[in-house]
């Protein structure tokens, strides 16, 4: 469990990206973001600039010397690591190093980590023009809530006090990050994909379009095409959030003619809205077989589920 210091947690929001995860005062906020769940860097900021940026990859071996690569990227350094890492509980192995000369002439701070569980190596370093006060802000009580998830689990993403959940085993392909409309789309194998999308405020999104309306606006490009002669929709409620009752929509996808007989696609799609938060929360399962209804209903559980304090 990670120890969230109290007065963090009164302002604090969760950030959460790529099996890494968080917390940081609610003010902070992702500035930038790029790259992939395999490889990619996030700077986050406040509304001075930049704070620390968050570097991931990973290795493509399960036997990955990370002390190597930790030790490897201290000498390119040029520096000795100091003792007592934060969130060093958390990983498989860690270091880091305070007073890192800069190229403005300033002092960072640089962490680096290596999680077997999580298959990933993070660097995290902190932007050395940041006022003291801040710098240690992020030093003593942002850096060592920093942890991740094992790859086998499910990954949880937040940013903007907005959360989802993936399930294990599916890996993000695509993303739109808009104000009101936060959409990931993830891809398992060839064959097999999931939408996790929240729009908001979803009584002002309800207005323009009806939930029904909202299933069948897909935000990415796709080949495929709804085959309305097949859709099916009913009410639909979540057994674990029984306030969230929606519409659940089931039909076939298929490319265009001639081509419709190749690849179809069977999609389960779930709409649903959170009137505590006034957000409309959607999802969408697409594979060759039945979607499992189970897999629908789990994400949309598990979208704002609130319990990173705690995590």
């Amino acid at each position: 469990m990670t120890e969230t210091p109290t007065s963090l947690k009164k302002q604090a929001t969760l950030l959460a990206w790529a099996n890494w995860r968080l917390t940081m005062p609610g003010a902070w906020h992702p500035l930038k973001l790029a790259g992939t769940q395999q490889k990619g860097q996030m700077i986050v900021g406040n509304h001075e600039g930049p704070l620390f940026i968050i570097n991931w990859e990973r290795p493509s071996t399960a036997s990955y010397d990370g002390a190597k690569w930790i030790a490897g990227r201290f000498k390119k350094l040029g520096v000795r690591p100091a003792d007592n890492p934060p969130a060093k509980a958390h990983f498989t192995e860690c270091g880091w190093a305070r007073d890192v000369q800069t190229r403005e002439g300033s002092e960072s701070t640089q962490w680096l980590g290596y999680s077997h569980p999580a298959r990933l190596l993070i660097g995290f370093s902190v932007n050395g023009m940041i006022p003291e006060a801040t710098r240690k802000q992020v030093v003593r009580h942002v850096l060592p809530t920093l942890t991740t998830s094992a790859r086998e689990e499910e990954t949880t993403w937040a940013m903007h006090n907005v959360s989802f959940s993936s399930p294990a085993g599916f890996e993000l392909s695509q993303r739109k990050l808009f104000s009101g409309d936060i959409a990931l789309e993830f891809s398992k194998g060839k064959h097999e994909e999931l939408l996790l999308r929240q729009v908001y405020p979803a009584e002002l999104a309800l207005q323009r379009r009806h939930m029904e309306k909202w299933l069948e606006c897909y935000p990415f490009k796709q080949h495929r095409r709804l085959r309305r002669a097949t859709l099916k929709t009913d009410p639909w409620q979540c057994r674990q959030r029984p306030d969230l009752v929606g519409l659940q929509r089931s039909a076939w996808k298929r490319l265009p003619s001639p081509l419709g007989a190749w690849a179809p696609r069977q999609s389960l799609a779930l709409a649903a809205h959170d009137r505590g938060l006034d957000r409309l929360l959607i999802v969408e399962h697409m594979a060759r077989e039945a979607p499992d209804p189970a897999t629908g209903a789990a994400a949309i559980d598990g979208m704002n589920r609130g319990d990173w304090a705690d995590a």
